[in-house]
């Protein structure tokens, strides 16, 4: 009777810097815009070998 539900404390102060519709915190690493795009890692990968070629 007296308890509450605590589960959306937390998200009313948290401010997506995506869309809501492409957004996916599982992924935001390799989301530019909340669009999925090649991954940093990948982007570095890419360039260090047209060096060395």
């Amino acid at each position: 009777m007296g308890k509450k539900n605590n589960s959306n404390r937390f998200d009313k102060n948290y401010v997506s810097p995506f869309n809501q519709a492409f957004y996916n915190a599982k992924h935001a690493h390799s989301q530019a815009n909340g669009h999925t795009v090649q991954t940093q890692d990948l982007i570095i990968l890419e360039r260090q070998t047209r060096k060395r070629s």
